[in-house]
């Protein structure tokens, strides 16, 4: 066993840099495959650890149509064993609300009457102020998603407008809200104190609204529930639901793509890392043939051999995987603090879970490191003593090297027009084809990962142009009247919409809906009936950008487009008819169209306003909001400007940039760091490994430098040759590597995001940026063959050709 180990320390020893770089590589792999598991395990573990502490909600039932007693379906669910049941909150519909005297955009805000607490689902956990049983007259509890994202703090004022005025509450705590916090989302909770919901809320025109939780002791019973509760009913519940996987689908959309990203790179790293394991143990033995034929002469075992090779890389990849997976720690909990940023209070610790995980991914790294180096290793029982001696190589290679094979080689290398510098350089690409080949597939990795990370991050900073693409309008600005009895919409129309700067507009309102599930042969499994927002134009959906990922918009009063989720579990296409309950109403419409979105994870659907009105003529009197169109060449931010200090508080206004940084900016936060620093790593991994390969080619060809050397070529050019060579392989790689980024990594995407309800992730193709990132890995790759290069600078023809 000392023989075993001396000769393993002796390999460890003379190849340090070789030996370190592959540690490296293997460490960065680690740190990525790490980093994304734990990302993914810590989002999960996270959210359903604060979703079991405040007992959330699995769903929430808002009756808002009258259409069932409230506190009848409430009693219900409260007699059921194994569900525990809030009480019935009222809760009114606000669009408005203003801190510092600024107005926070794209707020949809329930004002609840909050009962006492504590509650017994969705328990509210106080990250700011006092925890009282209810707010105090005069003050509001808020959830961390509108305080964290506006810089709302304890003491603030907030002012909410209704269509009678305004009135002014303090806010006297922060508050995780399990349910209605969560990122991107723009629907938040507010808590008022009983008597000021009275004053300020209850006297409005309109009826209250009601809102109840249910948390199941077994999530996956809850259709066996629901089958009894319809009984109960004698028909399908027919107000809206909101389920569990809609309300956990925003904590969870950015660490998904973001650990997607990282485990795809992480197996391609850890594949590349084995690649190169291979050739440097395949190549190690080649050039210590002659050694081992020495040793085996003189009694050690093939088998001992091999354990050498095989002890000295599980060694490096036991030394390397531990700062990887430590360094992993750090980076998860960044990306991990970030996006579950409003589930904190501040006072707990979300490390505890990491230490076993990681030990467990350390040790199945090491383990295919181990398993790897077994493999490739084997080849040194194939090496005969008496051929080692003699030759150096097997006898076969020592033929075939003999043989002068290679024609069309030697045809390349004899081109008379080639300049010196390249012919050398084309020398060492066709001399080592392995080697080559490695750096062509490197290139290739680097340039398509690079390439598809700037198209990923510049598709979400420059969202506005694809806005419509993912399930929302794309209308120059919105407006929305805040006081309709100082602003009507017939005087808006003639003030506002008449503007000869107004290129086209429509009028937008939503609705609930119910779909029964037994049209489609898919939707198998699931509950009987299934809850989807519509959105409701009065006007054209194309004027306004809405788009469709197959058919068209909606346009007549039998029609109706679905997201790609409703369609997928109804078993829906385009032309098909289903029968749908508007606010308690039946009606049986045509699908003339399918789109993407991913508000409500696509469990959503487009209808024009006659639909309403069929039964209910008056559903246009509650349409307050506006999308405009501006003819070309009309500053967006001028007319909204005007409109401010036309109408002041009567009209709110916004332009469509406005409203997206609000849903999107955090996206842009979490995203961009990880998919930066995965560029960094393969930029790094771009230069070690071709560094790697460049310094083994030249230790082998060193005699062959020292003949350069003697007959008058500098160091210098020599270096120059084989980076030109090397820079014509990146070249190479890098061509192949631009479709696959472009048009082989984004499918990859689509099939993670489409339970979220996008399906072809709307990318937006920017050559400037994509062009700038194909020399990246170029320059990588050569500088890593210059810098292994550097050795010939510093050793004499002398000893290059003794060697």
């Amino acid at each position: 066993m000392y023989a075993v180990w001396k000769l393993c320390w002796t390999n460890l020893k003379n190849k340090k840099v070789q030996n370190s770089f592959i540690a490296i590589i293997i460490m960065l792999a680690a740190l990525l495959l790490s980093t994304a598991v734990l990302v993914l395990n810590n989002t999960n573990r996270m959210y359903e650890n604060m979703h079991a502490e405040t007992r959330g909600a699995h769903q929430i039932l808002r009756l808002e149509n009258g259409i069932y007693d409230p506190n009848r379906v409430q009693q219900w669910w409260a007699g059921q064993e194994g569900v525990t049941v809030s009480e019935v909150m009222r809760y009114r519909y606000l669009s408005s609300m203003s801190h510092a005297g600024e107005e926070i955009p794209n707020v949809d805000l329930y004002m609840m009457d909050t009962p006492n607490g504590p509650f017994p689902v969705d328990r509210l956990l106080f990250a700011e102020g006092e925890e009282t049983s209810s707010p105090e007259a005069g003050t509001a509890w808020i959830p961390t998603s509108l305080a964290y994202s506006n810089n709302i703090r304890v003491g603030d004022a907030i002012e909410f407008k209704t269509d009678e005025g305004s009135f002014r509450l303090h806010v006297a705590a922060v508050v995780v809200d399990i349910s209605y916090c969560s990122p991107f989302a723009t629907s938040g909770r507010i808590w008022l104190n009983h008597q000021d919901y009275n004053t300020n809320l209850s006297a409005l025109p309109g009826d209250d609204k009601y809102m109840t939780g249910l948390r199941f002791d077994d999530y996956s019973q809850n259709r066996a529930y629901w089958e009894r509760f319809e009984q109960f009913l004698g028909t399908p519940y027919l107000e809206s639901v909101k389920d569990f996987e809609s309300l956990s689908s925003y904590y969870m959309i950015a660490n998904q793509v973001i650990s997607f990203v990282m485990i795809f790179l992480a197996v391609v790293m850890i594949a590349v890392a084995l690649y190169t394991l291979g050739f440097t143990i395949s190549d190690a033995i080649l050039s210590s043939y002659r050694t081992i034929g020495i040793i085996k002469s003189v009694g050690l075992s093939s088998r001992k051999v091999i354990l050498a090779y095989v002890t000295q890389y599980t060694f490096l990849a036991f030394v390397a995987v531990i700062p990887g997976i430590v360094a992993s720690y750090a980076f998860s909990a960044k990306i991990v603090a970030g996006s579950m940023a409003y589930l904190s209070t501040g006072s707990t610790d979300d490390n505890a879970a990491y230490s076993m995980l990681a030990i467990w991914l350390g040790a199945a790294v090491v383990a295919v490191i181990f398993l790897s180096a077994l493999l490739f290793s084997y080849k040194a029982r194939t090496v005969e003593p008496a051929q080692a001696v003699r030759y150096g190589m097997s006898e076969k290679e020592y033929s075939r090297r003999s043989g002068g094979s290679g024609r069309w080689k030697r045809k390349l290398l004899q081109l008379g027009t080639l300049p010196t510098s390249l012919i050398i350089g084309l020398r060492g690409v066709t001399k080592n084809v392995r080697g080559s080949l490695l750096i062509v597939l490197i290139s290739a990795l680097s340039t398509s990962v690079l390439v598809f990370g700037f198209l990923f991050v510049n598709s979400i900073t420059s969202i506005h142009g694809t806005i419509a693409k993912w399930g929302y309008d794309s209308a120059d600005l919105s407006v929305r009247i805040d006081n309709p009895a100082k602003l009507t919409f017939e005087r808006l129309q003639e003030e506002v919409l008449s503007d000869p700067r107004v290129k086209n507009y429509s009028r937008y309102g939503d609705a609930n809906a119910v779909l029964p599930l037994d049209q489609g042969s898919s939707a198998k499994g699931q509950a009987d009936t299934m809850g989807v927002l519509l959105t409701v134009a009065d006007g054209n959906y194309d004027d306004i950008g809405y788009e469709n990922v197959e058919g068209r918009n909606p346009a007549g009063v039998r029609e109706i487009s679905i997201g790609v989720n409703v369609a997928r579990t109804l078993g829906i296409q385009t032309g098909d008819s289903l029968d749908i309950y508007i606010e308690g109403e039946k009606h049986t419409l045509e699908v003339t169209g399918i789109y993407q979105a991913i508000a409500n994870m696509a469990f959503t659907g487009r209808i024009t306003a006659d639909v309403i009105r069929s039964v209910n003529p008056d559903y246009g009197s509650t349409m307050n909001t506006t999308f405009i169109n501006l003819n070309e060449g009309v500053s967006v931010d001028q007319f909204v400007s005007e409109l401010h200090q036309r109408y002041g508080n009567v009209l709110w206004t916004a332009s469509q940039a406005t409203l997206v940084d609000e849903v999107f900016s955090q996206a842009f936060t979490i995203i961009v760091l990880p998919m930066s620093v995965m560029a960094l790593l393969f930029i790094v991994i771009t230069f070690v490994i071709i560094y790697s390969i460049c310094r083994i080619h030249m230790k082998k060809e060193s005699r062959t430098y020292g003949i350069y050397k003697s007959i008058g070529m500098t160091s210098r050019q020599i270096r120059l040759s084989e980076t030109t060579g090397i820079l014509f392989l990146s070249a190479i790689g890098a061509l192949v590597g631009i479709p696959l980024g472009l048009l082989g990594l984004p499918p990859l995407l689509n099939l993670v995001l489409a339970d979220y309800g996008i399906v072809e992730v709307p990318l937006i193709m920017n050559g400037g940026g994509i062009a700038l990132m194909i020399p990246l890995s170029i320059a990588a790759a050569c500088l890593g063959s210059w810098t292994a290069s550097k050795s010939v600078q510093t050793t004499s023809p002398r000893l290059l050709t003794v060697d």
